[in-house]
């Protein structure tokens, strides 16, 4: 057993899975999938330092929507820059932590983090080309589901790239959001889940 597995929650040596919180949610309810840079937080490119970590204001609205009607919150997010070597599973805990907390402080709880280093520019272990937990692929989105019980084909994804939507299209959901279009992403989400709230 590697440090990084002794020392952070990984479920394999590129696949980070972190239960945040001990809420329990009924079988079957649909959750809120989000990717995090650029989507929660300010996308700096390959984000490694804490300390600059900068919550984007839309996505606020959102989280504190899926916690008031009660969904789970996960986030799904491609990490890269591990397999690259620019910088550890260390780094990335603390940028993370920091985006937990920052959100925390505006009354927004995540439920489940999932983070997939593979990539196939990646070194050793985790220079894996089109590994099944990294978006596109589903991967994560259906562990997810698989430990939370929640129910995909209702659930809803925000994100900021294609691949994001394709994951979800591949898991089966069929609402789907990309921030940064002529339509608020974040907006549209937060009315889809005021229609689970009246249901």
């Amino acid at each position: 057993m590697t440090e990084d597995a002794v020392r952070f929650p990984l479920a394999e040596p590129g696949l980070w899975v972190e239960r945040v919180g001990d809420t329990v949610f009924p079988s079957g309810e649909p959750a809120l999938f989000l990717d995090r840079d650029g989507t929660i937080n300010v996308d700096t490119g390959y984000p490694s330092n804490a300390g600059q970590v900068v919550l984007r204001e839309e996505i606020v609205p959102v989280i504190q929507t899926a916690n008031s009607v009660g969904l789970p919150v996960v986030v799904v997010t491609n990490q890269s820059g591990i397999a690259r070597g620019y910088f550890g599973w260390a780094e990335f805990a603390a940028v993370n932590g920091r985006v937990l907390e920052l959100l925390h402080a505006r009354h927004c709880s995540v439920d489940l983090v999932l983070a997939c280093a593979y990539h196939e520019a990646g070194n050793g272990l985790l220079g894996v080309a089109d590994h099944p937990m990294r978006k596109p692929n589903p991967g994560m989105l259906l562990r997810a589901a698989e430990i939370l019980k929640v129910d995909l084909a209702h659930s809803l994804v925000v994100g900021d790239k294609q691949a994001d939507a394709e994951a979800g299209r591949r898991a089966g959901l069929s609402k789907i959001f990309l921030v940064g279009g002529a339509v608020s992403a974040e907006q549209a989400a937060i009315a889809e889940m005021e229609t689970i709230r009246r249901l």
